[in-house]
């Protein structure tokens, strides 16, 4: 994987361009890329992963305060997550495998899901995508100019990818007038989506379960994230705590001293842990999306060569991100 914050890459021009270095998109760019094409994936963020991002403690511990797992209940899902461990770059977390579903998580964090599948591509990162423009070539064919917010030209492309959460889709959409279709889609999807707040605390080690969910409590789940497939167990435990989407929405713009406050406060009355350290709160604010029902689980035109994947457009989670991006690079790789 080569990295660029856009200088040495500006004028190039490759097969395809993703929008987006999530799990849809970096999957996108290793399918692709062991099928023969040029990819460049550009992501507006610092480092990939996403809403699968990891976040850093020490130099040594890292947490998930996004996807803490995947769920593999389809086959197609599970042989992707097999390749990767395989590769020592995922695990099977056989504490919350169910009878219909294998759990996987990234080792030694999520991220490194992501940054694997992102090798052979070339990654132009802390780069944002506003507009993007069809013109002919010297040749007369079609290229994408992908451009950012002060109009200038990142890369050219002759087939686009977008992975972004559905809203920042339709603004990228947006700006193309021949793309209503696709702009429909991911605008009806953006009506739809969850903030979450999370953050991490650690406390004395427990026999509590590494899982737990909850109902009616401003927290919706608490994960041990120190009880994942060769993390660092020390002796503590190192909770990830995720709030709900009603108390988030209820708390969305909080200052994050009171956010603190009070999910640690629950996380004690609940627990009877009291808490050594903990992070700052993360506000995910397209945290989940609800799934956007259409014919397929991923858009494609081959009239202009652009695609949509992601989460949003099948089931709404992990798994359905990978299978998207599955489909989707499947008939890209047919229309050839």
């Amino acid at each position: 994987m080569s990295t660029s914050k856009n200088d040495k890459v500006k004028t190039s021009t490759f097969d395809i361009a993703i929008i987006g270095a999530g799990l849809a998109g970096s999957l996108s760019a290793h399918l692709l890329s062991k099928s023969g094409y040029k990819v460049c994936v550009i992501e507006k963020s610092r480092g990939s992963g996403g809403r699968a991002s990891s976040k850093r403690i020490t130099d040594k511990i890292h947490c998930d305060l996004g996807a803490p797992f995947i769920y593999a209940h389809h086959p197609e899902s599970e042989e992707i997550l097999e390749e990767l461990v395989k590769e020592n770059v995922a695990a099977p977390w056989k504490q919350l495998s169910k009878a219909d579903a294998q759990a996987f998580v990234g080792i030694p964090k999520m991220s490194s899901i992501t940054r694997y599948w992102l090798t052979k591509a070339t990654l132009i990162t802390e780069t944002r995508i506003h507009h993007i423009e069809q013109v002919n070539d010297e040749n007369g064919q079609l290229l994408w100019l992908l451009r950012n917010d002060k109009y200038q030209v990142i890369v050219r492309a002759k087939k686009i990818i977008i992975t972004a959460p559905a809203p920042q889709a339709a603004m990228i959409l947006a700006t193309q007038a021949d793309l209503a279709v696709l702009l429909l889609r991911a605008s009806q999807a953006s009506k739809f989506y969850q903030s979450q707040w999370a953050m991490w605390v650690e406390t004395k080690s427990s026999d509590l379960s590494a899982l737990i969910d909850l109902d009616n409590s401003p927290i919706v789940r608490m994960i041990k994230d120190n009880y994942k497939p060769m993390r660092n167990g020390d002796d503590i435990d190192r909770w990830v705590i995720q709030a709900s989407a009603e108390w988030t929405n209820k708390h969305l713009d909080v200052d994050k001293k009171q956010i603190t406050q009070e999910l640690l406060q629950t996380f004690s009355q609940y627990t009877e842990q009291r808490a050594l350290k903990h992070g700052e709160p993360h506000r995910w604010l397209l945290s989940r999306f609800l799934e956007n029902g259409g014919n397929k689980p991923f858009v494609w035109s081959s009239e202009y060569n652009i695609g949509l994947a992601g989460d949003w457009l099948f089931q709404g989670d992990a798994e359905g991100a990978l299978l998207s991006a599955l489909f989707l690079t499947n008939a890209i790789k047919d229309d050839r």
